[in-house]
């Protein structure tokens, strides 16, 4: 079944939800290997759209680095937390 955007940020909050007491981002190994190359086309089209969404919102943020990735801002930590 294909999933939505909102699937799509639901299971990106849930992750920081899982990884918040030691880490601020998912970690990238995650994101890449486990998440991202498990989606269709059309659910990595998705997936752009929650994360500009919640970037949107303020609840996560683009950490550039060798490896890009996103980290939970104070907004969103609240949210979840």
């Amino acid at each position: 079944m294909l999933k939505t955007p909102k699937e799509i940020k639901r299971d990106i909050l849930a992750k920081f939800r899982s990884v918040l007491d030691k880490y601020d981002t998912i970690p990238p190994k995650w994101l890449l290997n486990e998440y991202w190359r498990l989606l269709t086309g059309q659910e990595k089209d998705h997936f752009n759209q929650a994360v500009s969404d919640l970037i949107e919102k303020g609840l996560i943020e683009k950490v550039n680095g060798r490896i890009p990735t996103i980290r939970i801002t104070d907004k969103g930590a609240n949210l979840i937390g």
